[in-house]
């Protein structure tokens, strides 16, 4: 729009045509864009005036006073002539006027003359007039051929307001929100809106009222599987009824007509003269079938239905389909019908289609499968057949994150249907109930439960005790009631799954290593969900013990796709391997996505790598927003967020609280305890204290001998090459060899702090941190860099850094003693560079530079 305006504004102020002609379709920003220029050239002291027109032709109140339709005008020039002189005598006394015309698509044939006359009058003159018309017109022919002589003739500049693409939906999102929208959630919106800013507003606007949008860390991101909220559409009753039939018929593209004729019991006549008008109207778009322009007017329309006329037209869809009168090119579109059609077609037919077609959905369609197979439990005719239908839609809530439903079905199949269920269907329904009631918060149910009451399995409680954290007794209870091994397929796997994890978190890693090694042992291999539910668990396991080479080799051995794991398995993926971008995407992704939690252990484990990523970067606010958000959701595995709060503590300075943290978090479980330990090595010998170091390397050691994982073996490495007890070598060579690039780069760090080995590793280092984004990292290391007499690259480049991490550490609100610590520098030092950035920007405050920030305006 900007660019738009500056267009215009140079051709009214210069020489050129006397006209310039705004076009595009309704919500493209016509109204606006005259708005800001009538604001623009007043402001430069232009005269302006403006008018706009009326569906009826007429003049809307208060604007410039145009003259009453000149009849005769289209057939007489000479009247036409006279109506536009009377007009052009008050622009033509002011010197360089300005005229502001508004939808003149509803001019008639005789001002259309006038306006003709008057722009070949303002020819020459400084007089400037701008039209705007909205786009497609019902009655086009003569307007057309007036536009096309005037451009002939050089009077006129066309100017067409285009919709915006998707990558241009960011910056009025931004605008919106206050928040950078994710890549799902600017496509989602640009599919609703087709780019018109008035759609994409409203389409914002509605997404927002229904909860669909969560800011996570100033990224605004979709919530996967929310309906579209939609508000009234404003047309006349006669219009509306076959434009709400449209909505649902339109994707049968060429049969749709017809249909609605018979739905509406109308002629088809009647019909095809109303879709006419709606589609002049810019509503519908014809080609070789038939669609809505701005597709978010299509929803609008199917939530106006009424339950009844939703049905009706669904069911003459489904009818149409069937006996291969109508065809679609949507895959889904039939399913969809036939859910919303009910019992108004053959249920048995509707019934058998419905599950099929959910049998083949893909994994990202589980929210549709949830209401194709809610709509299916209504149209079973037998109590047997009922239960097994609504276990299976009670399956797809699970799936689909929508805990309210599938704990009402867990519930309902508990206690409606326990003599149809199998013993591999109870625990099923069980251990569903258990995950909702802890994605749901309801942990005195959850608690309840993991007391083992009678009619809850051994499996069922010892989940419960995991969810609640309480994995000690979990291990217990399996280990003294071993009756989940032969009460169902289903109780074995988990009863294993959840035992195996049990030990391995306590530091017991045998029972979890031979599992993972003996997976033709898995109970339920051969089943898709069992299968997959066990894959992902074993790789969560080891990416929680920071075994990224293990991890990826199990996806690949068993042929699974990193797209199948969850955001935080993928977050964890990423940020091991160096892509911190999609190591906090993912994160972010996942803390929106609040749903779909499941058996998530690799949560907390996420959050601790995330933090670490996000405090490289010098990005403190997010770290905090996120851990935050960790804690409402009571995680798994929760003292590795004390872990990660003590890092945000001891990147601000505040070493005492950290080390209390560290300490709570060595108390419990083992797994983790290992970053735990030598971060509290690292505390003691920045404070010289050689026998805390010394208690820390001891516990390191034990860790080692019980869980020799990599990471354990490389703190145990890394805290001894630190006390000197040995040389840095097999330290640096196992960081090297896990790949992991900001655990290296740490390590390096560490050993050349403490004298440990020779400090040109840090031009390597400095290298693998500029690959993270690392920003606070680098500038420290530059100062340890310069300490030991190590040329630091790119001195150009370090300058516009250290601004843009000065900024950055600014803009997240820290107060100067904190920017001292962050940076590693004096109070004074901190008053000093800020003072040079504000003055070399221009910008006044904090609140501006981290707007800019956010915007992406600022730049170094």
């Amino acid at each position: 729009m900007d660019e738009v305006t500056e267009q215009i504004l140079e051709r009214v102020t210069g020489t050129g045509a006397p006209c310039v002609w705004v076009t595009g379709p309704a919500g493209a920003g016509r109204t606006t864009l005259l708005a800001r220029l009538r604001e623009r050239l007043s402001e430069s002291g232009q005269g302006v005036s403006s008018a706009r027109f009326t569906q009826t032709g007429d003049l809307a109140p208060g604007g410039f006073p145009w003259p009453a339709p000149a009849t005769g005008a289209a057939d007489d020039p000479a009247v036409a002539g006279r109506a536009a002189r009377a007009v052009a005598v008050p622009i033509l006394g002011g010197g360089g006027h300005v005229l502001m015309l508004d939808d003149t698509q509803w001019m008639g044939r005789d001002s259309l003359a006038v306006l003709e006359a008057l722009i070949r009058r303002l020819d020459g003159t400084s007089a400037r007039l701008i039209c705007a018309t909205r786009t497609p017109v019902r009655e086009v022919a003569e307007g057309l051929a007036l536009v096309r002589r005037l451009r002939a003739d050089g009077l006129v500049h066309p100017v067409r307001l285009l919709p915006l693409k998707a990558e241009e939906i960011t910056r009025p999102v931004v605008e919106a929100l206050g928040a950078v929208p994710s890549a799902s959630l600017r496509d989602r919106l640009h599919e609703l809106s087709r780019g018109v800013p008035a759609a994409l507003r409203q389409a914002l606007d509605l997404l927002r009222a229904q909860g669909a949008i969560r800011i996570v860390d100033r990224r605004a991101y979709l919530v996967p599987g929310t309906a579209v909220p939609l508000r009234s559409v404003p047309l006349d009753p006669e219009r509306l009824a076959v434009a709400k039939a449209a909505a649902v018929l339109h994707p049968l593209g060429e049969a749709m007509p017809s249909l609605i004729s018979g739905v509406l019991a109308q002629d088809p006549a009647e019909t095809l003269a109303i879709l006419e008008v709606l589609r002049a109207d810019g509503v519908l778009h014809r080609g070789r079938g038939w669609r809505f322009t701005v597709p978010v007017v299509a929803y609008a329309l199917i939530a106006e239905l009424g339950p009844f006329e939703r049905r009706r037209f669904s069911a003459a869809a489904v009818t149409a389909l069937w006996n291969g009168t109508a065809h679609t090119s949507d895959p889904y579109y039939l399913a969809d019908r036939i859910a919303e059609a009910g019992k108004l077609i053959d249920p048995r037919r509707a019934l058998a289609e419905l599950l099929d077609n959910a049998a083949f959905l893909p994994d990202d369609q589980t929210t549709r499968g949830a209401r194709w197979l809610r709509a299916a439990v209504e149209l079973t005719e037998d109590r047997p057949q009922r239960a097994r239908v609504t276990l299976l839609h009670t399956m797809w809530c699970h799936l689909n994150g929508d805990h309210d439903q599938s704990l009402a079905g867990t519930r309902r199949l508990l206690e409606e249907f326990p003599d149809r269920l199998s013993a591999d269907a109870a625990q099923e329904a069980q251990s569903i109930a258990v995950c909702a009631l802890h994605n749901s918060g309801n942990t005195a149910e959850l608690a309840r439960i993991a007391t083992n009451p009678p009619e809850w399995s051994v499996a069922s409680s010892a989940i419960a005790l995991s969810l609640l954290d309480r994995w000690a007794e979990a291990a217990e209870l399996l280990a003294e009631n071993d009756s989940w091994r032969t009460e169902s397929t289903v109780s074995a796997m988990l009863g294993e799954l959840f035992g195996g994890l049990a030990e391995l978190w306590a530091g017991r890693s045998a029972r979890f290593g031979a599992n993972l090694t003996e997976r033709e042992r898995w109970p339920l291999r051969t089943a898709r969900r069992p299968r997959n539910d066990q894959i992902t668990s074993y790789v969560t396991a080891l990416l929680v013990l920071g075994e990224r080479a293990r991890a990826e080799k199990l996806l690949a051995d068993e042929v699974f796709p990193e797209t199948g794991l969850r955001d935080s398995e993928r977050s964890l993926l990423a940020a091991m391997r160096g892509d911190s971008a999609r190591a906090v995407d993912f994160a972010h992704r996942s803390v929106a996505d609040r749903s779909r939690r499941g058996y998530d252990t690799g949560s907390a484990a996420m959050h601790l790598s995330t933090v670490s990523v996000l405090l490289s970067q010098g990005r403190f606010s997010a770290a905090r927003e996120l851990l935050t958000a960790a804690r409402a959701t009571a995680p798994m595995l929760a003292h590795l967020l004390d872990i990660a709060e003590a890092r945000v503590d001891i990147a601000l300075g505040e070493t005492d609280r950290a080390a209390k943290r560290l300490h709570a978090a060595t108390c419990g479980l083992a797994v983790g305890t290992d970053i735990a330990w030598a971060d509290l090595a690292e505390l003691a010998l920045r404070n010289n204290d050689r026998a805390g170091a010394k208690k820390a390397l001891d516990a390191l050691e034990d860790l080692a001998s019980a869980m020799p994982t990599g990471r354990v073996l490389l703190h145990r490495h890394l805290v001894r090459a630190c006390l000197g007890r040995e040389p840095a070598g097999e330290c640096l060579w196992l960081a090297r060899e896990r790949a992991q690039p900001l655990e290296l780069a740490v390590a390096a760090e560490r050993l050349v702090r403490h004298g440990a080995t020779d400090p040109k590793v840090l031009t390597e280092v400095y290298e693998v941190l500029g690959s993270l984004d690392a920003l606070l990292y680098r500038a420290r290391l530059r100062n340890l860099m310069r300490e030991n007499g190590i040329e630091i690259p790119g001195g150009q480049e370090t300058v516009a850094e250290n601004e843009h991490l000065l900024a950055l550490l600014a803009g997240e609100g820290l107060t100067n003693e904190q920017l001292a610590t962050a940076l590693q520098t004096s109070q004074k030092s901190v008053e000093g560079r800020l003072s040079l950035l504000f003055s070399r920007t221009g910008y006044r405050s904090r609140i501006e530079l981290a707007t800019a920030l956010l915007n992406g305006r600022y730049a170094s």
